[in-house]
């Protein structure tokens, strides 16, 4: 396809219109002056759009992909953009297309009255822009607009008391005006702006695209206003990063701060952060610490002992150690689950010859278990004496986990997988044992009790876990105790509402009907709920006589079910009344054998009920033959075929 096709416009051209549409006039106006139609400007709009950054890999490869030659030095294509604007601004040698086009649009900008525009009497005024992902801000006289809208605040709405006239840009994401300070704000599907609290335009400098000061407050880009005691103190936490096409010190990027007394981090302050030791560790930006402890991110890392940490990303991504055990994204880990992955970092530093991993190299090696097999404490826990252990879900990976964060000699079991120690209310993941888990924040052991099913409850808090589940996960919730009621399966209810998996559902409309039906189901009145969200095609699902038997099935006195929240047929020959699953996948009634899918449940033929035993979690044994799912297909396996 020839030039003059794929770009119709001089450069010039295009970019005016550009900004008089991002000004906010109208489009079917812009086209006119152009002489196009909107379905060719949306062909062409991207192509001159990727010239903004011809340089980078990426347009060369979008050029590419089209058939043509990458733009950076294609000076027949900067000849065909440029030859008839009527601008006719000098070439710079050594040809660059980037900055050619750079210099073009500052000419543009400075006055978009050309061409097709000449005689135009629109207000096109460029104030300034973020360059990635490109924002460009224009005024037209009354307003400051943004890709053809006024700035507007988190609910849409204009935002208002802007001066177009004195409105300026003073870095990246901050603005004012002689009366205001102005930031752009972002969630991952629009922008918004806001007038910064309080903060004087006069004294307000820019720290980078996260933080502002002035001569009062630190200032974060959600609109936070973080007072100081002593102005002047506030300034940016960096941090060096070491990973990328450009290793070293970040400023611009970081999500912390700091004045004399406190530390923030994404505009909130870490309670107890000392704030004239506190720093960066590692090279990853991830890893904090001051002169007493170490954090991960926002969050006090509670038991690391800071003389001893060391980040150690050569051993894996957001990989730490202390004398004491391994961390991962600042969450201590099992030592015995992580010893044989930390093996190769070890063993390439003999420098270091005190540590976790050495002690339980040496335990290994003394074959600590043998004659002294662990003994049960309460629930899941064992003590080998010196160690909390339990046995991992998936036997294969190793026959015991030890909880090293766990204290051993304050230790108590609760209920289920609850314990005490002294550092408060604790717990573990079945599934996830080698994955340290922090006390539960303003938990009272003292008081903590099951309730029914996966509730749990002590004088203040709620919780809820399924300890069963595939990926268990520990939900906090506050509630009204004095109202507060377990409803069965995930469901709860107090004053305020319904909870459902430890999570209030807003937009239930009676949640005092709610009953539960077991396990992620329940109904109200004639409506079905899966995980709290109504159901809107039950199928022939009769309500009354539904039942849960799972966490992903529903079924009806007639056979009738839901899978999640989808209708599934009848099963001929299915039998409601007895179907009961033995583990996470397999199920039987008193004539079958079933398996559950991603798409519903399937009726395994030639096997009787009887005689069929859970064998783990995902699998049964009937005989010498052991079936499992994979794929959505049940496959058998049988003794000769596990030993080849």
């Amino acid at each position: 396809m020839k030039l003059t096709e794929l770009f119709p416009l001089p450069y010039a051209h295009w970019y005016a219109a550009t900004l008089f549409a991002e000004a906010g006039y109208a489009a079917s106006q812009v086209f006119e002056r152009l002489k196009i139609d909107p379905a060719r400007w949306r062909r062409f709009r991207e192509r001159y759009s990727q010239l903004h950054y011809a340089n980078t890999n990426w347009v060369a490869a979008a050029f590419r992909r089209d058939g043509l030659a990458e733009p950076e030095q294609d000076r027949a294509l900067f000849q065909r953009l440029t030859g008839n604007d009527g601008i006719g601004l000098p070439v710079t040698e050594p040809f660059s297309m980037r900055r050619e086009l750079e210099a073009l649009r500052r000419a543009v900008e400075a006055n978009p009255r050309i061409g097709p525009f000449a005689d135009v009497d629109w207000v096109a005024h460029y104030i300034g822009e973020r360059r990635f992902p490109t924002i460009r801000y224009i005024h037209n006289g009354h307003q400051v607009f943004v890709d053809g809208a006024p700035i507007r605040d988190r609910k849409s709405v204009p935002l208002s008391g802007v001066d177009p006239f004195t409105f300026r840009q003073l870095g990246d994401r901050w603005f004012c005006d002689d009366r205001h300070v102005y930031g752009q704000g972002e969630t991952p599907t629009k922008l918004f702006w806001f007038t910064a609290r309080g903060a004087d335009p006069g004294s307000f400098t820019v720290l980078n695209q996260r933080y502002g000061v002035d001569k009062a407050a630190g200032y974060y880009i959600t609109n936070l206003r973080l007072p100081t005691e002593e102005p002047g103190t506030f300034g940016i936490v960096s941090y060096y990063y070491g990973s990328g096409q450009k290793p070293g010190i970040r400023i611009e990027e970081s999500h912390y701060a700091k004045d004399s007394r406190k530390v923030y981090a994404y505009g909130v302050a870490i309670e107890g952060a000392d704030a004239a030791s506190f720093h960066s560790i590692g090279e990853e930006g991830r890893y904090f610490a001051d002169r007493k402890h170490v954090y991960w991110e926002k969050s006090l890392i509670p038991d690391a002992d800071r003389e001893s940490f060391v980040c150690a990303s050569e051993a894996g991504q957001y990989r730490a150690y202390d004398s004491e055990r391994p961390y991962y994204a600042g969450q201590p880990q099992s030592v015995s689950a992580e010893f044989e992955s930390w093996s190769g970092y070890f063993e390439n530093h003999p420098e270091i010859a005190d540590s976790w991993w050495h002690r339980e190299k040496a335990r290994r090696g003394a074959s600590a278990f043998v004659g002294n097999e662990p003994v049960p404490i309460g629930g899941l826990y064992y003590s080998d004496g010196s160690r909390i252990l339990v046995r991992p879900q998936r036997p294969q990976e190793a026959e015991w986990v030890s909880l090293d964060h766990f204290d051993h000699d304050s230790f108590r079991h609760i209920v289920d997988v609850f314990g005490q120690d002294r550092h408060g209310l604790r717990y573990f993941l079945p599934g996830l044992e080698s994955y340290g888990m922090e006390p539960v924040k303003k938990a009272d052991p003292a008081s903590f009790k099951k309730l029914d099913g996966p509730w749990f409850k002590d004088k203040q808090q709620a919780y809820y876990i399924d300890s069963t589940a595939p990926l268990p996960e520990l939900a906090v919730v506050k509630v009204d105790m004095a109202r507060f009621e377990v409803l069965g399966g995930a469901y709860a209810r107090d004053a305020k509402g319904l909870i459902v998996e430890g999570v209030r559902k807003r937009g239930i409309d009676n949640p005092a009907a709610v009953e539960s039906l077991g396990y992620s189901f329940a109904r109200m009145g004639d409506t079905l709920l899966y995980r709290g969200k109504p159901i809107g095609r039950p199928g022939k699902v009769n309500p009354a006589t539904a039942r849960g038997v799972h966490d992903q099935l529903l079924i009806d006195a007639n056979g009738e079910m839901l899978v999640g929240g989808s209708y599934r047929k009848k099963i001929p020959g299915i039998d409601p009344a007895s179907l009961h699953f033995l583990n996470r996948v397999f199920a039987v009634d008193a004539r079958h054998v079933y398996a559950i899918t991603d798409t519903g449940l399937l009726r395994i033929e030639d096997i009787e009920p009887g005689g069929v035993e859970p064998a783990g979690l995902y699998s049964v044994r009937v005989g010498g033959t052991q079936l499992h799912v994979s794929g959505g297909i049940v496959r058998r396996l049988r003794p000769e075929d596990a030993s080849g």
